[in-house]
């Protein structure tokens, strides 16, 4: 792993100004790994045997350590061993006349399933497993094991006519000790109600004591789909790999670890990829001789991005030949874009008699040249006893039923999960809202996140509505139209932690069954370059628990979001609009959201108006991706590759659409400015929580109307009341370089007050053209389409070229005074330590560039427009004087007009500037201030105008 790899795999919070409506951020390209909730099932919860010793396996179906006890009065017959996914049960002969029981408790954390075991003596006696049986509407067939020692016959009542035997309902066994078999057929019940019905076993003999067994028989009526047990589906069939070579690799990851069972352990190249021939990579497995398969599917490292597959020649060794001996034959390119999502990649034809297949890798994700890694790759053959779609549906969705389809046909279908979704449909009882949808291509956000030059954007931009349990086999039937599409579920439940992220299982047309390994929601991954004209994929979910989602550019949810989210059934819940998606938990929308879409449409509004000031829109940029804000457990906020994250104990306040359009907009808008920073040319060493804040400052008082943070929030500072005071004193008056300042706030200000300026006064702003263009899509369109300069200091002066460009005027005396033409040589630790420099050489190059460009210089004092006097720049208002106070180095002025500033300097008004101060958190007819250092004779003070005339105070 080399060192990009490692910082990559940290999660950095950034805790700003806690004291002040907070702003918190992290730029991590990772999230941690989440550990997996546990599931606990077993085959069977009863268990007989007959008098004799015996044994029987059970299997055991657990994602983690699992233990298990016994329970009874005496259980010293009854002996258990564990062996992974499987507990064996041997029982010693009874000698006693009557039956005997245990229970035997399996136990996985805090999850536990009990197994009833019996045991028959040398008394009668009838045993059955299972105990009962319950059946969906369209009915099948019951199985039922008897284990007795005594002449049977099963009884079914005379009224009922739902249930008929299949196998002879009496004992024909001459010997009294046997274990049977008996079916019984159940009919469809087109009913709402359910019925249910006894099944008697009793002994043949009237004359004996035995005593008589009741089975019960339940059949739902035809009420809410329920979809059945999906064993009955045919896996694939998993080729095993024999061994592995690889022609670079990493010491500790080898190839070996790409198929041995665990996506934690991973392949990767070697880690010094800077020689001309580290590319092509092979990547060779290998079969027991003559093995089939029919498909690959690669998976890809868990975190991380480097060694992500690209473009790939795939070979296999085979015996299919005229000459019947192995040999290589090229089989197919396959480009896998360098994408993090699992891929299935189908075999051109079927490929017989395979003894190796071979992996030529010409490319791959990652610094440099790049490199190549994999978690796990495995290799299978279609299982032809799978399910035929054509025989009930019209496509590989089995999302509608063939026309002229009958009852009977349905009925006669021998695979009972699929009978029992036909049938609900044939009657119109299916739930298809949400089970079966058609999903939209996307690209994958890192193409416009390069384009763009930002963090890239949402990969769950298609959001199903079902939620799944850890250890459930999950149906998934899809027409894929020839698409590589994958499904992701994500748990959100990560308690100290953040769950983003979660698994990935590749999708094929047709019938899929997937292992779910965790608990979730899951999303649909469907990313291609080509998704403007990609086809629109169909997915059924057949099982899995319907949650809903809410998307307020859906139709079909107009006026329904409070349905949907009362119905919801999962801790977490989908919000959807046009450029945001929300995944918050399911009680914060109902405890804290009055109304869902005006809640979706404010975070649209800034997610939107952030795109259009960085001149998105004006240029044809806009992201195809929405971004997506999630909840987490741990930190405060943050913003990282594919989402930003909010601490679950802010939701009150960001789920309630009244405060996110108030005082609450900072934090998200503050998160989605990390992600919009435009690098590095508007995101250069020291500006991490700066630049951001432009979009900040827009969302709050542009967008939603509220006041300053840098005009309103109080420093606790008689010579600083506010950041615009502090700014200017702190590095204006200081004289020194901008970067240097410590206040992340104050090194904002320059920045806003060219928007304030160009943009509100000027009204070169998106929100003031029809175009969607002005000052800042200008600049950001500039990053966007020149090269990236080497150096933070050639950064920082080349954005002062960009401004002047973008304005039009001569912006050096503005910058000047700001320090951005100040010669520093400097450590700064920006999320990482770096060494920033600007020489005075530099800056001389800078000053001849933008004289060159002849443009005029601005006729106003540029420096010390802020939220409060901005109007009065573009009224072009004169001073009006007040009067003036002085008490020792207090100054207050009263009932002035159309000042921008105060100004204390040495002698006259073009003496050493002492302090600068606007003495106003808010309008008003008073400023008051201290002077800085404390008040000397030969100081005065001055009342700047807009277009930089002094007026002196007397006091």
């Amino acid at each position: 792993m080399n060192l990009k790899d490692i910082l990559h795999s940290l999660t950095v919070g950034i805790l700003c100004n806690l004291m002040l409506l907070p702003a918190c951020s992290a730029c991590s390209d990772e999230s941690p790994v989440t550990e997996q909730n546990p599931y606990l099932n077993v085959e069977t919860t009863n268990v007989n045997f007959e008098e004799a010793s015996s044994e029987k396996e059970i299997t055991v179906n657990c994602n983690t350590t699992w233990t298990y006890t016994t329970q009874g009065d005496d259980t010293s017959w009854l002996h258990l061993s564990q062996d992974n996914q499987s507990l064996l049960i041997s029982v010693d002969e009874n000698e006693d006349k009557n039956v005997r029981q245990a229970s035997i408790v399996i136990t996985a954390s805090s999850l536990q399933e009990t197994i009833e075991v019996a045991q028959l003596g040398w008394g009668k006696a009838i045993l059955l497993s299972p105990a009962s049986a319950s059946l969906a509407a369209v009915g099948g067939t019951i199985s039922l094991e008897v284990t007795t020692n005594v002449d049977y016959e099963a009884l079914i009542p005379e009224t009922c006519e739902w249930i008929t035997p299949s196998t002879d309902t009496r004992s024909t066994d001459s010997h009294p000790v046997v274990t049977t078999s008996l079916t019984f057929n159940v009919l469809p019940n087109e009913s709402d109600a359910e019925r249910k019905d006894t099944i008697t076993l009793q002994d043949t003999d009237a004359t004996a004591d035995t005593e008589p067994v009741k089975f019960a028989v339940t059949q739902s009526g035809l009420g809410e789909y329920e979809a059945l047990d999906p064993d009955e589906i045919a896996d694939d069939i998993l080729v095993e790999i024999s061994s592995g070579e690889a022609s670079s690799f990493q010491s500790g990851e080898g190839i070996e670890n790409s198929f041995d069972g665990d996506k934690s352990t991973i392949y990767h190249s070697n880690w010094t990829n800077s020689g001309d021939d580290y590319f092509p990579i092979t990547l060779t497995y290998y079969f027991n001789e003559g093995s089939d398969m029919d498909y690959f599917v690669y998976y890809p490292r868990e975190s991380g991005t480097n060694g992500l597959f690209k473009e790939v020649d795939i070979e296999v060794m085979s015996n299919a030949n005229t000459r019947n001996v192995n040999e290589w034959k090229f089989v197919m390119t396959h480009d896998f874009g360098g994408s993090s999502s699992a891929a299935r990649v189908e075999f051109p034809e079927s490929q017989i008699g395979v003894s190796a297949v071979r992996f030529t890798i010409k490319s791959g994700a990652g610094d440099g040249q790049g490199f190549a890694s994999c978690a796990e790759m495995e290799f299978y053959k279609k299982n032809p006893a799978g399910f035929d779609y054509t025989t009930l549906f019209t496509d590989p969705s089995c999302s509608e039923l063939k026309p002229g389809i009958t009852e009977n046909d349905i009925v006669e279908c021998s695979y009972s999960f699929f009978k029992n979704i036909a049938w609900y449909m044939y009657h119109d009882k299916y739930e298809s809202e949400f089970r079966i949808a058609d999903y939209s291509a996307y690209p994958h956000p890192d193409l416009q996140a390069t384009s763009n030059k930002t963090s890239p954007y949402s990969l769950l931009d298609n959001p199903t509505g079902i939620s799944v349990s850890a250890g459930e086999v999950l149906v998934v039937m899809a027409d894929l139209q020839g698409q590589s599409v994958s499904l992701r579920v994500q748990n959100l439940d990560e308690p100290g932690g953040d769950g983003f992220g979660g698994s990935e299982y590749p999708l094929a047309d047709g019938v899929n069954k997937l292992d779910i390994e965790e608990k979730g929601l899951a999303y649909v991954m469907y990313h291609t370059p080509d998704y403007e004209s990609a086809p629109e994929i169909r997915i059924h979910f057949a099982n899995g628990t319907v949650n809903g989602y809410y998307d307020s550019q859906n139709p079909d949810h107009e006026g329904r979001w409070k349905e949907l989210l009362d119905g919801a059934t999962d801790k977490y819940f989908d919000v959807v609009g046009q450029y945001a998606h929300l995944t918050f938990p399911t009680t914060r929308f109902r405890n804290h959201t009055s109304d869902l879409k005006a809640l979706i449409d404010a975070y649209d509004q800034i997610v939107y108006h952030e795109q259009a000031l960085m001149g998105l829109e004006k240029y044809g940029k806009m992201f195809a991706n929405r971004m997506y804000f999630n909840v987490i457990y741990t930190s405060y906020m943050y913003a990282t590759s594919y989402h930003t994250a909010y601490n679950d104990e802010t939701l009150p306040e960001l789920c309630d659409e009244s405060l996110l359009t108030t005082s609450s907009c900072w934090g998200p808008a503050h998160e989605v400015g990390h992600c919009n920073q435009t690098r590095p040319g508007l995101k250069w060493l020291g500006m991490t929580e700066v630049t951001n804040n432009i979009m900040s400052q827009y969302i709050q008082t542009s967008v939603f109307g509220q006041n300053s943070r840098l005009q309103t929030e109080d420093m606790g500072s008689t010579e600083s009341p506010n950041r615009y005071s502090k700014a200017w004193n702190g590095i204006i008056v200081a004289e020194i370089a901008h970067n240097a300042h410590d206040d992340v706030f104050c090194k904002l200000v320059p920045f806003w007050q060219l928007e304030l300026y160009f943009g509100k006064v000027l009204g070169r702003t998106p929100m003031q053209q029809d175009d969607k263009g002005g000052f800042y899509p200008d600049v950001y369109e500039y990053v966007r389409t020149h090269d990236d300069l080497s150096s933070a200091g050639e950064q920082q002066l080349e954005f002062v070229y960009n401004a002047s460009v973008a304005a039009g005027m001569n912006l050096l005396d503005f910058f000047g005074k700001w320090g951005f033409l100040t010669p520093i040589d400097q450590e700064m630790d920006d999320y990482g330590t770096g060494q920033f420099t600007v020489t005075q050489t530099q800056i001389d190059a800078l000053k001849e560039r933008v004289e060159a460009l002849g443009l005029p210089q601005p006729e106003v004092a540029l420096e010390y427009i802020t939220d409060n006097n901005w109007e009065t720049f573009k009224n072009k208002a004169s001073v009006v004087k007040g009067t003036a106070t002085r008490n020792d180095d207090q100054l207050t002025m009263k009932d002035w007009q159309n000042v921008i500033v105060y100004e204390v300097r040495e002698n006259d008004a073009n003496g050493q500037l002492i302090g600068a101060s606007d003495g106003m958190l808010t309008p008003s007819t008073t400023a008051t201030f201290t002077v800085p250092g404390g008040w000397k004779d030969n100081y005065k003070v001055y009342a700047v105008s807009f277009d930089n005339q002094r007026t002196e105070v007397i006091f």
